[in-house]
């Protein structure tokens, strides 16, 4: 269903309006929403958010939920808030029975010579599927998730404008929750970057992201998984454990990886930690004392960083604060 049907969609078109003059995309929200005005619609249909419809659809929505995320919970107080604020005051938010919890998606921590078999595998990979761009944008893309610890969104939505690399750094803008910041690279990463500008120039001349797609477009996110999958399982790489290897499990590699290599430097990892939070674009400390927490279950495999990790990620340095 493509549109809000219910009494309450005027309201619901108004808040999204809203979220999206503030710069917010507000696009996974928006479905809850939706659903929302689907619930209103086929029980009271109101034109105005009471306690029964917000609360019925929010205990209806936990009952089918499997995981403990309850992100959800936002978009749904948000707009009782926002009704409130605008002059409704009979307008219901959500009270604190309904609490936000905060998760963390199962997590891999790939090795080191997985890592090596990883990208071995991957250089190879592209040249057996003819795609324009592709043998250039795949290895780059997944080196760059490797060397700056970046989400998969912000190296798919990076713009050749927002890359400096002879100043060696990249702007990733428009983040999430809108944190911009500002990376810097190690020179092997330059190098390499500099080398990948070029040749994937010569077949998308005047791109727009600096890691495209196979139309010269944004790098679709079901491309992303599919191919490191598909790399992974080419290099004869295990993926039958409950947990599986994903694209974004370099992000949690780049954390530990850092941490790792400052305690066996001596380095007080507390004072370091709000320079890997900057870097990494964390919205408070907890997130990154997260992996503190998480290194030591996984420690056999982590005990030995390989030399070409610590020429690849770069020192989270004072510039970056």
């Amino acid at each position: 269903m493509n549109e809000y049907i219910s009494n309450l969609s005027p309201l619901i078109i108004d808040f999204i309006e809203f979220k999206n003059a503030l710069g917010i995309e507000y696009k996974t929200s928006s479905c809850y929403l939706k659903q929302l005005d689907l619930y209103n619609y086929e029980h009271k249909n109101l034109s105005i958010l009471d306690k029964k419809t917000a609360e019925g659809w929010a205990l209806s929505h936990a009952e089918k939920s499997v995981t403990r995320d309850r992100s959800w919970i936002s978009p749904i107080r948000e707009f009782g808030r926002y009704l409130q604020s605008i002059g409704y005051d009979d307008a219901y938010v959500l009270d604190n029975r309904f609490t936000i919890q905060r998760y963390h998606a199962e997590v891999y921590l790939m090795t080191e010579s997985e890592i090596q078999s990883f990208f071995k595998e991957c250089d190879s990979f592209v040249l057996r599927h003819k795609a324009l761009g592709r043998p250039y944008v795949l290895p780059a893309l997944y080196r760059f998730l490797y060397c700056c610890g970046a989400r998969c969104a912000e190296a798919r939505k990076l713009k050749c404008e927002d890359v400096n690399l002879d100043k060696g750094y990249v702007d990733i803008l428009q983040s999430k929750a809108h944190r911009d910041r500002r990376l810097f690279l190690s020179d092997e990463l330059i190098e390499y970057l500099n080398k990948y500008d070029k040749a994937i120039g010569k077949c998308f001349p005047d791109r727009e992201y600096f890691f495209p797609g196979g139309c010269g477009g944004i790098f679709s996110s079901t491309a992303v998984s599919a191919n490191f999958r598909n790399i992974w399982l080419a290099a004869g790489l295990k993926r039958d454990g409950k947990v599986k290897p994903r694209a974004y499990d370099f992000r949690h590699h780049f954390a530990c990886a850092n941490i790792m290599r400052w305690s066996a430097e001596g380095k007080n990892i507390h004072a370091m930690l709000p320079y890997l939070m900057r870097y990494m674009g964390h919205s408070g400390i907890e997130s990154t004392y997260y992996y503190i927490h998480l290194i030591p279950d996984f420690f056999p495999q982590y005990s030995e960083l390989a030399a070409s990790t610590e020429e690849l990620i770069p020192e989270v340095a004072s510039y970056e604060v």
